[in-house]
């Protein structure tokens, strides 16, 4: 009983969030079931869920990190001309997911050990490796030489791809990460109260490192995968990934406070937006139609958790003046035989 109550506390406004969007797409495009529909709101997991848990891990360590695009973008280009150079499938995502963590890594190593806030820091980079990626496609966009290794993530199997399942596994592991080893609950700790966890003893550079690597070896992944599915990658890709990543991490129920959400939470984020823009999309609205829609639900989760938080707190004060009156009850009970004896 007490685990279906703290399920329900930790999901349920997302789940009902998830089915009211469900219900009003279903409105809007009747025609949006079965198959179709759920391969469509799974293959928007690449590279939106990645990005998405990437940028959940530094909201989790009580961080942001804004360079995860412009991080996406260089690697899909990157991708792209290792692919062209011959090797494989899977040694081109493991060398890009590798160098975005690298760089993630020093990211965090540089807001930790250098004392820079995250946000000006990363802002910073966003320029700098948007910049690169330029450099790198000569500001055109570039495609492989060969789309046999494109070819491999169209394939598909149901309801699922290779990206998709890709993806899933990405946020499992991460998950069971964050849950169940000790480096994992550092971020949660940090990020619940940095100089309190730094006062028990946890070690706040390689947490912030950690989380950044984590970071930008989801970007990383993320831009490589998409990139090679399209078999193209351009300088201005994913623009908007880290705007929508936010909010999708943040529908989801990821605190920019810290210290609070996980995978479980990314995924309905991701699922809860992905089924509303591919919803719409399929009757033919414009991308911008489905933001604008995002940013109205996320104004309505933020209002919606505030009021649950609001409720919360005045019963927790309410419960302790009702034990400080308890307790000043029995106080005066056991001063009475003292001051009749008197």
């Amino acid at each position: 009983m007490n685990r279906l109550a703290d399920v329900s506390r930790t999901y349920g406004l997302q789940g009902a969030i998830l089915a009211l969007v469900i219900v009003a797409v279903l409105v809007v495009a009747p025609d949006f079931v079965g198959q179709p529909a759920a391969f469509s709101v799974l293959e928007r997991l690449v590279p939106l869920g990645i990005i998405t848990a990437g940028i959940a891990v530094t909201m989790i360590v009580g961080e942001l990190d804004l360079s995860i695009a412009s991080v996406a973008a260089l690697s899909g280009a990157t991708a792209i001309l290792l692919s062209n150079s011959g090797l494989g499938l899977v040694p081109v995502l493991l060398v890009a997911t590798a160098a975005g963590a690298a760089v993630g890594a020093l990211q965090g190593w540089a807001v930790a050990r250098l004392g820079i806030s995250s946000l000006v820091l990363t802002v910073g980079t966003l320029i700098l490796f948007r910049g690169a990626t330029s450099l790198v496609t000569g500001g055109v966009p570039i495609t492989p030489d060969d789309y046999g290794v494109s070819d491999q993530l169209l394939m598909r199997y149901g309801v699922l791809s290779p990206t998709s399942i890709t993806a899933l596994l990405v946020l499992v592991v991460l998950g069971v990460f964050l849950s169940r080893t000790r480096p994992g609950m550092a971020l949660y700790a940090v990020g619940g109260g940095r100089n309190e966890a730094v006062a028990a003893g946890v070690p706040l550079r390689p947490t912030l490192v950690i989380a950044f690597a984590i970071s930008g070896g989801c970007g990383a992944l993320a831009g490589a995968l998409s990139s090679l599915r399209s078999a193209s990658a351009t300088p201005d890709g994913f623009t908007n990934m880290l705007l929508l990543g936010v909010a999708a991490a943040l529908v989801g129920g990821i605190s920019l406070a810290g210290g609070r959400g996980g995978m479980v939470n990314v995924l309905l984020g991701v699922v809860i937006t992905s089924t509303l823009a591919a919803g719409l999309s399929s009757v033919g609205f414009k991308a911008f139609v489905a933001e604008l829609f995002t940013g109205v639900l996320l104004l309505a989760v933020i209002g919606a958790d505030a009021a649950v938080r609001w409720i919360s707190r005045r019963r927790y004060l309410a419960e302790q003046r009702r034990q400080l009156s308890g307790l000043s009850a029995i106080d005066l009970t056991a001063a009475e035989p003292e001051v009749s004896r008197r």
